[in-house]
């Protein structure tokens, strides 16, 4: 909790997230319900490989505390995360901002986790893991997200896929659906 009533933009991150973490990242997101604020931390730790991370959804109440913790996500080292990043706009077409996080895990692949927050619920919607690929926001004016991943071939090099696959997820006010689907060849 933070007491005082202060805007997004004058919280200290540092003194959103858990004491003696670092902060790694701090977004804003708008909302129906006013202003949320995200913050990525990593905690100390022997093997700066294998930090804990976690992130945290902070919102504004007109009471106080003012700013209540929504959300959090933490994990501990030996899961791997190596990065927390996320965007901030609307997913789901509420007009209010989602989260589209990214908890990396590296290698050559840039695997990691993705994962779609409703802001205004405080609650994931859409979790997949990803190698070879991203996910992207949909383009500006119809909401959804756009997922990449390479296509291999026998005989292809990790370096060299034979194809892109691009898939297009819309949100139906309950699940995630494939809109659209086309492979680009290389």
């Amino acid at each position: 909790m933070f007491v005082a009533d202060l805007e997004p933009v004058e919280l200290p991150p540092e003194e959103l997230v858990p004491l003696g973490a670092e902060v790694t990242g701090e977004w804003f997101g708008f909302t129906d319900l006013g202003a949320v604020v995200l913050v990525a931390w990593a905690e100390p730790g022997s093997d700066f490989s294998r930090l804990p991370r976690g992130f945290a959804l902070w919102i504004r109440d007109d009471a106080s505390p003012h700013w209540r913790v929504g959300l959090v996500e933490r994990h501990d080292a030996d899961e791997g995360i190596q990065e927390v990043t996320m965007s901030t706009t609307d997913l789901t077409g509420d007009r209010s901002d989602d989260a589209l996080v990214f908890e990396g895990i590296g290698g050559s692949g840039a695997c990691g986790r993705w994962l779609v927050i409703d802001l205004i619920r405080r609650e994931q919607t859409y979790s997949r893991e990803v190698c070879d690929g991203r996910i992207d926001p949909a383009p500006p004016g119809s909401p959804g997200l756009v997922l990449t991943e390479s296509v291999y071939r026998q005989g292809d090099a990790h370096c060299c896929p034979s194809a892109m696959r691009k898939t297009t997820l819309t949100w139906t006010g309950k699940a995630w659906r494939v809109a659209h689907t086309s492979l680009i060849e290389s």
